[in-house]
C-alpha cells in the first residue's frame, strides 16, 4: 500500500502531461513513504487519464529509496527521480547513497544511480533543453550542473 507525498505530488504536477502521471505514481506508489505517515485516502487516487502503476517503480532490493523529492523527465523520455536515499532535512554530510535515480518511463526498471557524496539533500532536479540535468541542494545552497551520466559540469554557490 503507498503513502502520499504532496510535495512529489506538486513537484509534478508543475511540469504536466505524462510527468503529472509519473509523478503521482511514484507519489502514491510508495515511494514517499518518508513523506507522511498517513495511508492513500480515497481522493488521493489521480483524477484524469492517470492511473497509479503496482510496481514502479522497481528498485533494487536493498536500496534506500526515499523521500522523493523532485521529478523530470530527460529527452529521451526516462524518468529522473531526486531523493534523500531515507535522509531529512537539516543534514550536514553528503549522502554516501546514489541519489539521483533514473528510470524507464514504461517498465520503472532502474537504468542508472548516481550523486554518491555530492548532495546533502538533493531538493530540486531539471533536465534542460540540452540534456544537462539540474540539481538544487537545499542544504548546500548550491545548484550543480550535470551531464546525463551525472558528471559536475558546473558548480553555482558555495558550500557553507
Amino acid at each position: 500500500m503507498g503513502l502520499l507525498c504532496d510535495e512529489a505530488a506538486a513537484s509534478g504536477a508543475r511540469r504536466g502531461g505524462r510527468v503529472l502521471a509519473v509523478g503521482l505514481a511514484l507519489a502514491a506508489g510508495g515511494l514517499s513513504g518518508a513523506c507522511t505517515s498517513r495511508p492513500p485516502a480515497a481522493d488521493d487516487a489521480p483524477v484524469g487519464p492517470y492511473e497509479v502503476v503496482d510496481g514502479w517503480p522497481r528498485v533494487p532490493e536493498g536500496m534506500v529509496f526515499g523521500p522523493a523529492l523532485d521529478v523530470a523527465v530527460d529527452g529521451r523520455g526516462r524518468v529522473l527521480v531526486s531523493h534523500a536515499a531515507g535522509r531529512t532535512s537539516g543534514n550536514d554530510a553528503p549522502i554516501g547513497e546514489a541519489t539521483i535515480l533514473v528510470f524507464d518511463p514504461e517498465t520503472g526498471e532502474l537504468l542508472d544511480a548516481w550523486g554518491e557524496g555530492l548532495f546533502v539533500y538533493p531538493h530540486g532536479i531539471e533536465v534542460d533543453r540540452d540534456g544537462f540535468v539540474w540539481v538544487t541542494d537545499s542544504e548546500q545552497n548550491r545548484v550543480f550542473k550535470l551531464t546525463a551520466e551525472g558528471k559536475v559540469v558546473m558548480t553555482l554557490g558555495e558550500a557553507p
